[in-house]
């Protein structure tokens, strides 16, 4: 029942976060720091850059992840003393690039995006290559990376096979598998590659279902569970998605193993709880260090270069080493 509570919570939270972007109340650049430590991560200052004008892009900022990569690179980048701006795709191409010409038209010098489309994005980047602006794509890959200067990111395939190697390893008999997915998502799509193609053949993937915002879970998940009655796995594309298919799953009395990928403290609370069975974790502050480590290198005159950065599995086996208040 505590974990039930747990799950309730953290969808009514996100409900919330949602109501308030549908409302305008959506992303402010002045929200949040993940703390003074990340400034001292990365040591070092550049003088006389006060004229360098950073535009900061993620695919939804209601999702804790890309909260946590934009403050890590907020509070990185204010203190050399360089702009920030930052605003909310929302799971909206056509919102992503009317926020992004502002920011160009604004005058940014960086831009870091992580796009709402892999292929919708690419006119932004046509503008930026126009108008002189280093592009830092993040987190799910633009569709022609020729036109970024390097592309930082968790190994999301890898995630994704994390989440079925446990699956394998836990349930070698299998079973009905529902996969919550986002197909205009770079990142999912590697995510969801890796899950299936590590999945053992006992397990049956009776839903793929498409999402582009979060507040589509609930009812996508509450029509499956009808649907299927053997529904036994349900896949999250992200802790999300996972916690809300755990709780429409628990509000339908129904006991469904929920893996996702993230590793955020909610998705850890969970576990610690018997709620969620396993997360593929990303760190989003060392992808946000990355970003500010390649900015650098740009307005120093480098080369910024491509990044993968490791996932790992937080499961109901090994949280008891995890400290599950803070991303890791």
């Amino acid at each position: 029942m505590k974990a039930f509570k747990r799950v309730l919570a953290v969808a009514l939270s996100l409900a919330l976060a949602l109501s308030l972007v549908a409302c305008g109340g959506g992303d402010s650049s002045d929200a949040g720091s993940t703390g003074q430590s990340i400034a001292e991560a990365v040591s070092g200052s550049t003088d006389g850059n006060t004229q360098v004008k950073i535009g900061f892009t993620a695919m939804n900022l209601t999702d804790p992840f890309q909260i946590t990569v934009r403050d890590t690179v907020k509070e990185l980048a204010e203190a050399e003393g360089w702009e920030f701006q930052s605003g909310d795709g929302n799971g909206d191409n056509a919102k992503q690039i009317n926020l992004c010409e502002d920011m160009i038209n604004a005058g940014i010098t960086h831009l870091i995006l992580c796009p709402v489309s892999q292929d919708g994005i690419l006119p932004i980047l046509e503008k930026c290559k126009e108008a002189g602006v280093k592009v830092i794509n993040y987190d799910s890959a633009c569709a022609d990376q020729d036109l970024v200067e390097c592309y930082i990111a968790s190994d999301n395939y890898s995630a994704g096979k994390l989440d079925a190697e446990y699956l394998n390893e836990k349930y070698p008999d299998g079973g009905e598998l529902m996969i919550i997915n986002n197909p205009k998502a770079e990142s999912v799509v590697a995510r969801v590659k890796g899950l299936t193609e590590n999945l053992n053949e006992n397990f049956e993937i009776v839903e793929d279902s498409a999402i582009t915002t979060v507040d589509e879970v609930l009812s996508k998940v509450d029509d499956a569970l009808i649907a299927h009655p053997n529904l036994k796995f349900i896949f999250g594309l992200n802790d999300s998605c996972g916690l809300i298919a755990l709780g429409s799953a628990q509000s339908a009395g129904r006991d469904i193993v929920v893996v996702s990928v993230d590793g955020s403290p909610d998705a850890q609370a969970s576990i610690s709880e018997g709620g969620l069975m396993a997360t593929a974790a990303q760190s989003p502050i060392t992808i946000g260090e990355e970003c500010f480590k390649a900015l650098k290198t740009l307005v120093e005159g480098g080369t910024a270069e491509d990044v993968d950065v490791p996932c790992f599995l937080i499961s109901q086996d090994n949280i008891d080493e995890y400290d599950i208040t803070q991303w890791h």
